[in-house]
């Protein structure tokens, strides 16, 4: 009895239940699911962010491309006679007052021209939705000539080029794609980051000869560009949604400059005594210029005009917003008209002061559309600002 009893627990201790294999099936599937779950989030997360590096890393580079052109800018100053024409308002000699010109102090003087502020106010065409934002333009030695190479100015590294960045929405730029490629993009549009650039043989700052709007004049390249030598408007990178410039001072020179204007130097202004609305222009001053809506008048003992008067500002702020592509598959992107989740409302980056808000509240309205971004923000010094509160 007890030799046939053992052999019987023998054989029960030797296999497994069907309800064991079927608990340790289940286990085994749950571990598995778990262990797939994990993988292919970890696997997103890797998609995610190396998907977002290559999407934004064109706008990187245009990035630093704005910011390294910005530092060169220069008005190239020199003084001049002014004789006074009014209650501190100041005029230089001309062919129309030679015979009356009487000199009373010198002034700065420059030929060269430092604009930004509205896209949509300076580049002729342009409106707030297919082009928001801010736009810079200026001259920079940068040695950029029509025919390099070949061109006699091209050992010239450091002539003078007519430069400047805005946003506008469009089709992708077709001179960047082989002609087979083109066909597969269809109409699509994206915003697009543009700098314009001017030949050093084509350079029309020097050239104006308008008694009225004449400091727009070396703009008019952008309407109608001459056959020969014509400026260049390079795409710098796409899905880039808006450009902001706001020109300042630094502190100190804010609240020296907020007395000269009658303006109030706060917490809640610093940063926007210079250019309230975005606004600056280094020759607003002079007689028969329409820009004076633009920049906003002040309160005495001086006008703003006259303040800005050539003087490039000594710190930008630039905030650039880029959008992930992949984000915007589902928006429809042929039409004419950018989606409206991706346009900036009317009102925002009118007042410098609420520059931070104003990105705050365009980056909420992505985000409630499902639209990835980064903002990119910096403070250029620009080299060639010599300042003067005089």
């Amino acid at each position: 009895m007890s030799s046939s009893f053992s052999s019987v627990n023998v054989r029960r201790r030797g296999g497994f239940t069907l309800i064991e294999l079927l608990v340790a099936t289940a286990v085994l599937l749950v571990i598995m699911i778990v262990l797939l779950q994990l993988t292919g989030g970890v696997g997103e997360i890797w998609k995610s962010s190396t998907g977002k590096i290559s999407a934004f890393q064109s706008a990187r580079s245009a990035f630093a491309t704005i910011n390294r052109t910005l530092a060169r800018a220069t008005l190239n100053t020199y003084n001049d006679y002014v004789q006074e024409t009014g209650a501190g308002v100041f005029a230089y000699r001309t062919a129309a007052n030679a015979t009356t010109f009487s000199p009373t102090k010198f002034l700065r003087a420059s030929e060269l021209h430092f604009l930004s502020g509205s896209t949509a106010e300076l580049v002729p065409g342009a409106d707030t939705i297919k082009n928001p934002g801010q736009a810079v333009f200026f001259q920079a030695p940068m040695g950029d000539t029509e025919t390099k190479g070949t061109s006699s100015l091209s050992s010239l590294n450091r002539t003078l080029n007519t430069t400047g960045f805005f946003i506008q929405y469009g089709s992708p730029d077709d001179a960047l794609l082989p002609a087979w490629l083109r066909p597969l993009f269809g109409a699509t549009k994206r915003f697009r980051l543009v700098q314009f650039v001017e030949p050093t043989e084509a350079l029309k700052i020097y050239t104006s000869t308008a008694t009225a709007n004449y400091d727009e004049d070396w703009l008019v390249p952008f309407g109608t560009p001459a056959p020969a030598n014509a400026p260049r408007a390079r795409v710098l990178a796409e899905d880039i949604s808006l450009l902001v410039f706001r020109p300042r001072l630094s502190p100190k020179d804010e609240e020296v400059v907020a007395t000269q204007l009658g303006a109030t130097f706060t917490d809640a202004t610093q940063g926007s005594i210079l250019s309230p609305n975005y606004h600056y222009d280094s020759r607003t001053w002079e007689a028969g210029y329409p820009a004076g809506q633009r920049v906003q008048a002040a309160t005495s003992p001086g006008p703003r005009a006259e303040v800005m008067r050539n003087q490039i500002p000594p710190i930008m702020d630039v905030a650039m917003v880029a959008v992930d592509r992949r984000s915007l598959v589902r928006f429809d992107l042929s039409s004419d008209t950018p989606p409206a989740e991706l346009q900036v409302p009317s009102g925002l980056f009118t007042d410098s002061s609420r520059l931070e808000e104003d990105l705050a509240t365009y980056g909420n309205q992505l985000s409630a559309a499902g639209i990835r971004y980064r903002v990119f923000r910096t403070s250029v010094e620009i080299q060639g600002a010599k300042w003067s509160n005089n």
